[in-house]
């Protein structure tokens, strides 16, 4: 499988995969790990609601760890490592 030395997957329909999924991930993360910031993991401000973002947040992330692993998909870490073994930036 010949590719550019660059190249992060193997074929063009595992990439879009990978973007869908993390595009999906990060619409429902984004705001729970916002509002987990904001109030300090619920210890500042509506600690009700920073509680709940923080355990909400890392259920998620847990459970999509485990479908990544189940599906033989590349982990996240492996993807940011992969990344940075090739110069790009993370960020």
């Amino acid at each position: 499988m010949p590719g550019h030395p660059n190249q992060l997957f193997c074929t063009d329909p595992h990439k879009q995969a990978w973007h869908n999924r993390q595009t999906t991930r990060g619409r429902v993360l984004t705001p729970l790990q916002l509002a987990a910031r904001i109030t300090r993991d619920g210890s500042r401000g509506d600690t009700v609601t920073g509680t709940y973002a923080r355990q909400a947040s890392r259920r998620l992330l847990d459970r999509w760890a485990k479908e990544d692993r189940e599906g033989g998909r590349m982990s996240a870490v492996a993807y940011v490592s992969l990344r940075k073994s090739k110069g790009f930036e993370s960020l």
